[in-house]
């Protein structure tokens, strides 16, 4: 199984990186993970060719907060009449209506028409075991600044982005081919001293990479993709923060939007 990472920053899209989207192609299927600006890579080769031949396309979305659903107002350029099931976090996992939630997000006069006239999108919630196209697509809830949830598809990926560190995330991720688990810092960061105060709270709803890469270790995954970013470090500062967790658990990466990586971890 391959993954595209369109999109691996959080918060605000900078430079070559953009926020999150993860898509991958499985025969006639397109699954997508969260809709973030990365969505409009798939307007650009070679991701544009996802979608060909795509009979299905499903949108996952881990939570609320607008980094990860702001390519929701992309969706008639980047999918134009194209089927579209869309699947935020079932109410029993979040405390969040989900239908509700997202016609919230798609409405005017924040988008220029209402989710309700979308007659190709379709919302269909997903709880914490779900049977989607010949796929298993788990869903875990996550601790954040609101609840979020980590996915995993089949035994292959896990995705675990906006939750701190937590050690109950091991057996869930267990096995996985690849792991895509953001990391905002790590503990000798320097950036840390001059932290203003306002963003301490920030820090603390995210993940520190080396308690991250402890995690994988424990969870034998094949290999760790730190993702979601923070925008607010540089290229240098986000390899310093690999480097840092490859002392944990050395297959251990960071990669460039547009990367495909392989669930498998010999590859």
């Amino acid at each position: 199984m391959d993954v595209t990472l369109l999109g691996t920053l959080g918060w605000m899209p900078r430079d070559a990186r953009e926020t999150t989207c993860f898509a991958v192609r499985e025969g006639p299927v397109l699954f997508l993970f969260d809709a973030g600006t990365g969505l409009r890579r798939l307007l650009d080769q070679p991701h544009a060719a996802l979608l060909d031949g795509a009979s299905e396309v499903h949108l996952f979305l881990s939570h609320y907060h607008l980094d990860h659903v702001c390519g929701l107002a992309y969706l008639s350029g980047v999918l134009p009449g194209r089927e579209l099931v869309l699947h935020p976090p079932a109410e029993t996992l979040t405390g969040v209506d989900p239908v509700a939630a997202v016609s919230e997000l798609v409405r005017r006069p924040y988008n220029p028409a209402d989710l309700a006239d979308m007659r190709n999108v379709t919302v269909r919630p997903a709880g914490r075991e779900n049977e989607v196209a010949g796929h298993t697509i788990r869903l875990r809830p996550q601790q954040h600044t609101d609840t979020s949830v980590s996915f995993r598809l089949d035994d292959e990926l896990v995705v675990a982005t906006d939750t701190p560190p937590d050690p109950q995330a091991i057996a869930f991720a267990r096995g996985a081919g690849l792991w895509l688990h953001e990391a905002w810092y790590w503990a000798d960061d320097p950036g840390l001293r001059d932290l203003p105060e306002p963003l301490r709270r920030g820090y603390a709803a995210h993940s520190e990479a080396t308690a991250v890469a402890g995690l994988a270790a424990e969870a034998a995954v094949g290999r760790l993709i730190l993702v979601h970013l923070n925008p607010l470090s540089d290229e240098s500062a986000h390899l310093a923060m690999r480097d840092a967790a490859r002392a944990t658990f050395p297959r251990t990466d960071v990669v460039d939007d547009g990367t495909v990586a392989s669930t498998n971890a010999a590859v």
